[in-house]
């Protein structure tokens, strides 16, 4: 019986050596000491695997054999996903960015990319002082012009502002308040001390001119892709 036990050790002992070794091989280097967080639930599985095999004397060593065989197999798959997880997360977003607009996708470091809706327009999720607005992107625009309800949401009161700017829009001529938004980011592109509008009429969507835009490296509009640049 001892001799059987000793022997369901050295398979598990070869087994976790196994795993390590895998890792090594298909992708060394992959797991970096700030992530070692993330080994927690292989980790946890390990040692419930061993301590099941080890408890299992009267299992048969065929039986036992099957179910690691299992194991490690499952084992390569979680080590191959861990290992090749920027580029899964990459792949995702971009498909999440073709599908969903406004949320764009970062082809390239300092770089979004962003899909027309189905009426041509341009839409963008942006961050501004630390909380989501959408935006309509209009480069005609000089400024940014925030709706009453975005504003609200950034903690500005539409009613103590001075409403001292005049605009002419498709519905006609209306006043608008000059704003300061502390940052605004979109994706890896920030800016910092925007200068904004608040609209007082009715504004469906805040529009994204050109006081954030001129502040990136290229604009480019291309059939129905927009790319913006650092």
């Amino acid at each position: 019986m001892k001799s059987q036990t000793l022997l369901r050790f050295l398979v598990i002992a070869a087994f976790v050596i196994a795993i390590i070794a895998t890792v090594a091989a298909l992708s060394p280097g992959a797991v970096r000491t700030g992530d070692a967080a993330y080994a927690a639930p292989l980790s946890i599985w390990l040692v419930w695997m061993a301590l099941r095999l080890a408890t299992a004397t009267r299992r048969p060593m065929g039986t036992m054999a099957k179910q690691l065989s299992v194991f490690l197999i499952f084992g390569v798959v979680l080590v191959v996903g861990y290992s090749y997880r920027d580029d899964f997360k990459g792949i995702f977003g971009r498909v999440l960015g073709d599908a969903v607009p406004g949320h764009g996708s970062q082809i390239a470091p300092g770089m979004m990319r962003f899909q027309a809706d189905d009426g041509g327009q341009f839409i963008v999720n942006a961050t501004v002082n630390g909380t989501a607005v959408q935006f309509l992107v209009d480069t005609g625009a000089s400024g940014i012009a925030l709706s009453q309800r975005d504003a609200r949401r950034l903690g500005i009161d539409p009613k103590e502002l001075g409403y001292t700017g005049i605009f002419s829009t498709a519905n006609g001529t209306t006043r608008a308040a000059p704003v300061k938004l502390d940052s605004i980011q979109i994706g890896p592109l920030s800016a910092n001390d925007v200068s904004a509008w608040v609209n007082e009429g009715d504004l469906d969507q805040s529009l994204l001119g050109m006081s954030y835009l001129s502040k990136l490296g290229r604009i480019e509009i291309r059939g129905g892709t927009l790319i913006l640049e650092r």
